[in-house]
């Protein structure tokens, strides 16, 4: 056999682990497990009920049709303010084509003889 085989067997040979060892482990495992149970197991807890699962699917829904109101509204009033620039717009052309007219009316009557 080649050196490096026998190196990796013997380097991987079964070997007892120290004494103790089992012991130091599950004494790190509950060390490190108690802090984890905090709002993760409250929400695991109560979302386990079935009547509390459904008031949050509730809650989600009610939230979610609020916004979509919310957004529609906000679509209706940006329609509404670009309609009133709209108007704002045509009555001021349509006041100064009347101006335009009726100064041109009155240069006409100013031409004409008075009766």
């Amino acid at each position: 056999m080649r050196p490096l085989d026998e190196e990796l067997r013997s380097a991987l040979r079964r070997q007892e682990p120290p004494a103790g060892f089992v012991e130091r482990v599950m004494a790190r495992l509950a060390a490190q497990a108690a802090p984890r149970a905090g709002w993760a197991q409250v929400a695991r807890a109560f979302l386990g009920w079935p009547r509390l699962r459904w008031a949050a699917v509730g809650a989600v829904a009610c939230l979610v049709m609020a916004i979509g109101v919310v957004q529609y509204q906000r679509g209706q009033r940006a329609q509404g303010e670009m309609a009133k620039a709209q108007l704002k717009q045509a009555l001021h052309i349509a006041s100064s084509k009347l101006n335009q007219a009726r100064k041109r009316v009155q240069e006409i009557d100013r031409r004409s003889p008075q009766s």
